[in-house]
């Protein structure tokens, strides 16, 4: 019997022993270091961020002595960095365990930009793969890309404002005006400026980035005079995927009376991109079917080398039915039609010898008008 349980203690010894050679084993493992494969040190790279083109970056996998799976990191550094600072870090696929990772040029330009090469700039960034398993660690070695970049801000404002003497909100940050955002780094405002200076800003709090246009171009700047010197009314557009900028001098806003094939009441601007006209009187056209209650606007624009034409606005329906006062708020939608006398308009409730209109192109809703019959 003594026997026995001698036989069974040196069992339970071995098998204490060979679990704890296995626990050691699982921890103290070793891991290979990565190696680079795409793209090649020294590729050049003309970046298109409006595009759909990508970079993909490979690497052999790393292997571990126990087996485990690998994670990665693509860490990027400026060309002159040791890459304890990196300026971007990405993960791969698969919670970062895939040994390859496509990054789109507009990530691309992004990295370039922090890595302090402007616009239509050459310059060099490096990058390496960095290995774990959550015990070891490894790295690859180093690879160069050249990346040039084309016009445009690599990170585009979700915001932007006007300010400054010359603009309607004064040189008070709190009341600088807001753009519209059409898309992703595009802009728009109706308004007006006279004499003196003015600047765009991309936040009314906190330390906000100020910019100018400069010829066209939109780029960091303090500030910058006026296109004119006498009050007019104008839309800024603003494009900081190609930095440029335009201003389109709005000469005029009429209403058109379709049966009358004539504007029949001109509109004066009020401020932050509404033109009111009050009192006027609203006559229907008699035909010899009826009575014609159809109207758009007309706006009259100079662009910067004095070409002038005139656009339509009018509604998105082809034809409408009378309005009533149950009419919803998407009636009176304003968006840019053809010149046509009767298509796109919309039609008056009623006729009155006092009417207020108001032709609304503001920056913090829908463009719009209102009709008010007194």
């Amino acid at each position: 019997m003594k026997k026995i349980l001698n036989i069974v203690g040196m069992l339970c010894l071995l098998i204490i022993l060979s679990c704890k050679k296995d626990k050691v084993d699982n921890v103290s493992t070793t891991i290979s270091d990565p190696s680079i494969t795409a793209p090649t040190s020294g590729t050049i790279i003309n970046l298109v961020p409006s595009s759909n083109a990508i970079v993909n970056f490979e690497w052999k996998a790393a292997q571990t002595a126990n087996y485990t799976l690998p994670f990665y990191k693509v860490v990027f550094d400026k060309e002159n960095g040791d890459f304890s600072k990196p300026i971007y870090i990405g993960t791969p696929a698969k919670v970062g365990s895939e040994n390859k990772l496509a990054l789109s040029h507009k990530e691309m330009n992004k990295i370039a930009n922090a890595a302090g090469i402007a616009e239509l700039a050459t310059g060099k960034v490096k990058w390496r793969v960095e290995a774990s398993n959550g015990v070891v660690s490894s790295i690859s070695g180093s690879s160069i890309l050249q990346l040039t970049r084309p016009s445009g801000f690599a990170e585009n404002p979700l915001t932007l404002f006007i300010t400054g003497t010359a603009t309607e909100g004064g040189n008070d940050l709190a009341k600088a005006l807001p753009f519209k955002r059409l898309s992703d780094g595009v802009f728009e405002i109706y308004t007006a400026l006279n004499s003196g200076n003015y600047k765009l800003v991309d936040k009314i709090i906190g330390t906000p980035l100020n910019l100018i246009i400069d010829a066209g171009t939109v780029k960091e700047g303090t500030e910058v005079k006026s296109p004119t010197v006498t009050k007019k009314v104008y839309r800024i557009n603003v494009d900081f995927n190609n930095s440029v900028a335009t201003f389109t001098e709005i000469q005029s806003v009429g209403l058109w009376f379709s049966g009358y094939n004539a504007i029949t009441s001109i509109l004066s601007y009020d401020a932050a991109g509404v033109w009111k006209v009050s009192d006027i009187a609203i006559v229907w056209k008699t035909e010899s079917w009826g009575k014609d209650e159809r109207y758009k606007f007309r706006v009259t624009e100079k662009d910067a080398a004095g070409t002038v034409v005139v656009k339509n606005w009018g509604s998105s329906n082809k034809d409408n039915s009378r309005a009533t006062s149950s009419s919803p708020a998407s009636y009176f939608l304003l968006k840019e039609v053809d010149n046509s006398q009767y298509d796109y308009t919309y039609k008056f409730a009623a006729e009155s010898q006092k009417t207020d209109i108001e032709f609304r192109l503001g920056a913090t809703a829908d463009y719009t008008h209102k009709v008010t019959f007194k």
